[in-house]
């Protein structure tokens, strides 16, 4: 099975506050549109990378740094749920540290792009110093499967307004490789795919029994 670790950005136009607060809002009060978080806005709901710990820092932060044409952008992060659901059961302490290795996912995802977008100097290239912040979300889906995954919002321009954070159709594709590549280091998803491999080799037994389908729905 290959493994597919979700990302995507998208945008908020400059000016665009109204929409930019329902966003913020909605991340900070929601799990997703039938979830509501018990306790909103606590010490751990944000995690502060430099653009603010609660909406209304990250709204003033994001004013201050947007560009001509772009408020914010926004970046989902989600690891492959079918997977994440055997760790569960193939690696137990590795799943109940799942949030704590998540947080480390986006960093490295994001010191990624700040690494991609960094300017070339004599002496070597310099990341862009790009402050950002991020909330952890794990939804159940129909089936009451945890679906864990991180929003991160950031500026359109760096912490010093020097230069513009600019996300293209080939850098979205980076995104998804690093995301990729560091979702399964992070979490050892290796040990899911033997696991699979081992079973496929398993011998069937034919004992004339009708199949029976077993429904699945999948975020």
């Amino acid at each position: 099975m290959a493994m597919t670790c979700y990302t995507d950005w998208k945008f908020i136009r400059a000016g665009n506050y109204d929409k930019a607060k329902g966003l913020l809002k909605y991340l900070t009060y929601r799990e997703d549109r039938d979830n509501e978080v018990r306790r909103p806005g606590g010490p751990d709901r944000w995690v502060d990378c430099g653009l603010g710990s609660n909406w209304r820092e990250i709204i003033d932060n994001l004013s201050e740094l947007q560009s001509q044409k772009v408020l914010l952008r926004s970046l989902i992060i989600r690891p492959p749920q079918e997977q994440m659901v055997q760790l569960e059961e193939i690696d137990p302490e590795l799943w109940a540290r799942r949030r704590e290795l998540m947080a480390e996912l986006v960093e490295n995802v994001m010191a990624g792009e700040m690494e991609r977008a960094g300017v070339e100097w004599p002496g070597g290239r310099q990341p862009l110093d790009l402050p950002y912040s991020y909330v952890m979300h794990a939804p159940p889906d129909a089936n009451g499967v945890e679906s864990l995954h991180a929003h991160i919002i950031t500026p359109a321009m760096d912490r010093e307004r020097e230069q513009a954070f600019n996300i293209y159709r080939k850098d979205t594709q980076r995104t998804r490789e690093v995301a990729e590549r560091e979702t399964e280091r992070i979490f050892e998803l290796s040990q899911v795919r033997d696991r699979e491999v081992s079973m496929d080799l398993q011998p069937e037994i034919d004992l004339a029994f009708p199949d029976r389908e077993i429904e699945f729905h999948g975020t």
